[in-house]
């Protein structure tokens, strides 16, 4: 217990010892610290200052550099508005001659866009980006109603801002867009437009595999380019890749950024590659009627896409009379020179029995004997006629001798009979023209085979 107490007492004492140090060198020290940390102090306040004069001396000349690039865009839209070409030209790039005539191009067809149509050139900017010397501005105009946007690129060249040609390298940081169905590389410059077409190519992908009955849904990859001598193109190398021409190379519709052009050219991609991946790259042969049958199937998978009236009438009928399930089990059946014949296999009846419509068939059918007549493909000719019947064969044949062409513009309307053999024979009435005249034409064909076989 005594040990216990003698060392408490002496760091008692130890902590109680007052400090030897003299109060006079103690304040001096102290007096040298804060001068010090005054010292950091006013340094650090001046650098805040000089670097806030810098910025905001930045922010001044980024403004009055925004602010010429607008008054120049307002200048070029008002001389388009009044059709004053030396202004106009005023502000275009005066170093390159081909832009120069290029933009001379744009304003006479600003003029004839005018004289055709209710324009409107706002003059309003929905974006303005600079980045350095150049400038990237999207332009509001109205047509017809419909509000459009325009992407222009001006450069800083020393005497104000010039519209120059399209800057691809300033379209922006690239971006992924991903989904289960499908992957979409792009830009920032074309953000709503990738939007619109996974909203809208998804969509259609789940309806071309519903009707073609995909095993799997295959996963897309879309490109859009910022140029392109395509608007729409698969990739060369064949895989399930499609290269898309950004709407912002040209006039940009702000309601449908996935216009319409766009959607009908994607459409016919797309069904394209998946009659392809659904037959295993089958390759039909000119001039069997499997080329018509893989071609009808692909405008049905257009129009659902598009959800649009028209398409083929043999396939429509098919699929409103036996079900759309049929449109699967046809291009089951297709081989490189299938003949309409798989269509009985496939409906489970003889053609004559079920009602489809022929009409654009013949059409194709007529055509098609058009311009194997052209090619002086005589067998290939031939093999599309009854030849069993010698008086049809000569008909064939001296047609063929004549060169003599015929494209009909239209079939109105078909009746199946039978003939006195019992086999069955089509008769359809079809337009064609005669010099200015229009004239309409009975053409026959006989069930041969179940193949529908020229008969006059």
């Amino acid at each position: 217990m005594s040990r216990i107490r003698l060392e408490w007492n002496v760091e008692s004492q130890k902590i109680n010892k007052s400090d030897s140090e003299d109060p006079m060198a103690k304040r001096a020290r102290r007096r040298r610290a804060l001068r010090l940390i005054m010292l950091i102090g006013v340094v650090l306040a001046v650098l805040t200052f000089g670097v806030l004069v810098v910025r905001q001396r930045l922010l001044d000349v980024q403004g009055q550099l925004e602010q010429l690039l607008r008054e120049t865009v307002r200048a070029e839209i008002a001389a388009l508005r009044i059709g004053d070409i030396n202004t106009f030209l005023a502000v275009q790039d005066n170093v390159s001659e081909t832009w120069r005539r290029r933009q001379q191009s744009v304003f006479r067809e600003y003029s004839d866009i005018k004289a055709r149509h209710d324009v409107d050139l706002t003059g309003t900017i929905l974006d303005l980006e600079i980045d350095g010397q150049r400038g990237r501005v999207v332009v509001e105009e109205i047509i017809n109603g419909v509000r459009y946007a325009q992407v222009w690129f001006y450069r800083n060249l020393g005497d104000g801002w010039r519209h120059v040609s399209p800057d691809f390298s300033f379209w922006g940081e690239e971006r992924r867009l991903e989904t289960d169905a499908i992957s979409i590389r792009y830009f920032d410059l074309d953000e709503r437009f990738a939007q619109a077409i996974s909203e809208t190519v998804g969509e259609w992908l789940r309806r071309g595999c519903q009707i073609l009955r995909c095993d799997s849904s295959p996963k897309l990859s879309i490109a859009v380019v910022k140029e392109s001598a395509q608007t729409v193109s698969p990739a060369a190398d064949g895989t399930a890749t499609f290269h898309v021409l950004s709407p912002s190379s040209g006039r940009m519709s702000l309601d449908l950024p996935f216009d319409h052009n766009r959607q009908g050219l994607f459409a016919e991609a797309l069904s394209e590659h998946l009659i392809r991946l659904a037959t295993d790259g089958l390759q039909v042969v000119f001039p069997q009627d499997a080329v018509y049958l893989r071609r009808s199937v692909a405008s049905y998978l257009v129009k659902e896409f598009l959800d649009a009236d028209g398409g083929d009438s043999l396939v429509d009928s098919l699929a409103f009379l036996y079900g759309e399930e049929k449109l699967a089990e046809l291009v089951d059946h297709l081989a490189p020179a299938a003949s309409m014949a798989i269509l009985q296999q496939v409906i489970g009846q003889p053609l004559e029995e079920s009602n489809l419509d022929w009409r654009d068939f013949v059409k194709w059918r007529l055509h098609t004997e058009a311009d194997l007549i052209e090619s002086g493909a005589e067998g290939d000719l031939l093999n599309l006629y009854d030849t069993g019947d010698e008086e049809i064969w000569q008909a064939a044949y001296q047609r063929y001798q004549t060169g003599t062409i015929f494209r009909p513009r239209a079939v109105l309307n078909q009746a199946i009979t039978g003939r006195r053999d019992g086999s069955a024979q089509l008769q359809v009435t079809v337009v064609k023209e005669a010099g200015e005249a229009v004239e309409e034409q009975i053409v026959l064909f006989n069930l041969v085979d179940g193949v529908w076989k020229r008969a006059n």
